[in-house]
């Protein structure tokens, strides 16, 4: 697909490409010239720390249940687990 810069350099991408208005793009321009651009999700700045390593990891790690599984294979067995979850033992 070829396009041409208008007399301000702009360019006018095709819906085709899903580019919508007011979406964010990054431009890379390569060592060989080609340019490039990527669709992102801007970050406010003050929503910066959630965005760190640390704190993804972090989050990870806490939806990750240490608890074993348990497979419960008659009534009777999930009313003894149930007890021992509620404290009753």
């Amino acid at each position: 697909m070829l396009i041409q810069t208008d007399s301000r350099r702009r360019v006018t991408l095709p819906p085709t490409v899903g580019v919508n208005p007011g979406d964010a793009l990054e431009l890379e321009v390569l060592e060989d010239g080609r340019i490039i651009l990527i669709p992102v999700e801007p970050i406010p700045r003050h929503q910066l720390w959630a965005w760190t390593t640390e704190t993804k990891e972090a989050i990870t790690s806490s939806l990750t249940d240490p608890r074993p599984s348990l497979s419960v294979k008659s009534a009777k067995e999930a009313a003894a687990i149930a007890k021992r979850w509620a404290g009753e033992d």
